[in-house]
């Protein structure tokens, strides 16, 4: 395992203490800093990490919720998407939300729209926190209320807040603090309070990883910015982080820290954001910077397997790009989507369509927030202009206990 240097003592305290370094990591900018993409390269991001949360989320289901106390006993091989991507509650919430963006020219489209595309969408496929919000939809409530705890009683830890946003980073390459604006919209829809926190740290994290060249833990570590240190997710990637540099080269008794801790001691359950954070983060560290690894940890780690390895996925796959994931063993995965769930989308579409839409929004999120449209030595390219991790919004209250249920 790599060693990783830049930030004293390794092994971390708490999550002030990883925000702290973060902070001085990153100092105070004096002015906007500037980045220039080629278009090229930006839609090869983009579709890295579009293609690589497919697949994690799709591979990763044959493993969902099959390992709780114990983790897998050996890494799962896996394919690659053979016969192509199909529609589950990994990708089709942020594919339909894109291709209403895209359609309707917003990227934050107004709730009352948003209750009306769930209407005539979101009749299958659902679960939980989100089910519950389309069942409260049809009642009259409106968005942000139906991710009110008071109504919905899965939204103060269920995982949406992590596995229904990790797009809104890839459509604002290099700014964090607009992918947290944009997920937060959208988050609100099913859930509140902790699990907001969780969508904060996955935009940053994703964001950061299209345009930064820095190693995976200080990004991963620079991600937490935008998480209140106070929050549980904070303190459970602080986990994750002391767990790998305590056991580096033993990733089942890393996990045993997590699960002692997360699920016996705080009686967090499966579907909680904190517990399925932390097991992404070890992904993430004991992959060391390898995409089918890291999916493959996601996926032997356990609990929520699926959006975990998607989670995982659009992490490293936005990091690598898409022509460093064609050139994986066995990767034959056909240019083909399947809808087989929300009524007003394409029954069957390319993944490259869906990446070409993405490309159009992050243009636009570029555009409004200070970037320009480049010629980079006859190439078109980008000039964005780099944000920052900041808390959008702080916790409020404590996380109530996560039942296990997804």
């Amino acid at each position: 395992m790599a060693t990783h240097v830049g930030w004293a003592a390794s092994v971390l305290l708490s999550a002030a203490a990883v925000v702290l370094a973060a902070q001085l990591a990153c100092g105070q900018e004096a002015a906007p800093r500037a980045k220039e993409i080629s278009r090229e390269e930006l839609y090869d991001r983009i579709r890295g990490g579009w293609t690589a949360m497919l697949i994690g989320g799709l591979e990763g289901l044959p493993h969902e919720f099959k390992y709780k106390e114990q983790p897998r006993p050996t890494l799962p091989e896996f394919p690659l998407l053979p016969d192509g991507a199909w529609s589950d509650d990994d990708n089709d919430f942020e594919w339909t939300h894109l291709y209403f963006m895209d359609k309707e020219g917003a990227l934050k489209i107004p709730y009352p729209r948003i209750a009306e595309i769930w209407k005539a969408n979101m009749q299958r496929g659902i679960w939980n926190a989100n089910k519950r919000a389309r069942i409260l939809m049809e009642e009259g409530v409106l968005p942000p209320a139906t991710g009110d705890p008071k109504r919905n009683e899965f939204a103060s830890y269920n995982l949406s807040g992590q596995f229904c946003v990790e797009s809104y980073g890839l459509i604002a390459p290099g700014m964090p603090r607009t992918a947290g604006e944009i997920g937060l919209h959208y988050a609100r829809i099913a859930v509140s309070g902790e699990p907001l926190q969780a969508t904060q740290y996955w935009t940053a994290l994703v964001s950061l990883m299209c345009v930064r060249a820095s190693s995976v833990e200080e990004i991963v570590k620079e991600a937490l910015l935008a998480a209140d240190p106070a929050s549980a997710l904070a303190e459970a990637v602080a986990d994750a982080l002391r767990a790998f540099h305590d056991h580096p080269d033993d990733w089942k008794a890393a996990r045993k820290v997590i699960y002692d801790k997360w699920l016996v001691a705080r009686k967090l359950g499966d579907n909680s954001t904190p517990t399925n954070g932390a097991m992404v983060i070890l992904a993430i560290l004991y992959g060391g910077d390898d995409l089918y690894k890291t999916m493959q940890y996601a996926m032997a780690l356990g609990l929520d397997t699926d959006c975990n390895a998607a989670t995982a996925g659009a992490v490293i796959g936005a990091r690598h790009g898409f022509k460093r994931i064609e050139t994986l063993p066995g990767f034959k995965m056909p240019d083909v989507y399947r809808n087989k769930t929300r009524p007003q989308l394409p029954s069957e579409c390319k993944v490259t369509d869906q990446v070409e839409t993405m490309m159009r929004l992050a243009e636009r999120v570029i555009l409004e927030n200070g970037g320009a449209k480049i010629d980079m030595t006859g190439k078109p390219g980008y000039r964005i202009q780099l944000q920052t991790p900041a808390l959008l919004e702080p916790l409020s209250k404590p996380a109530a206990p996560a039942a296990e249920a997804k």
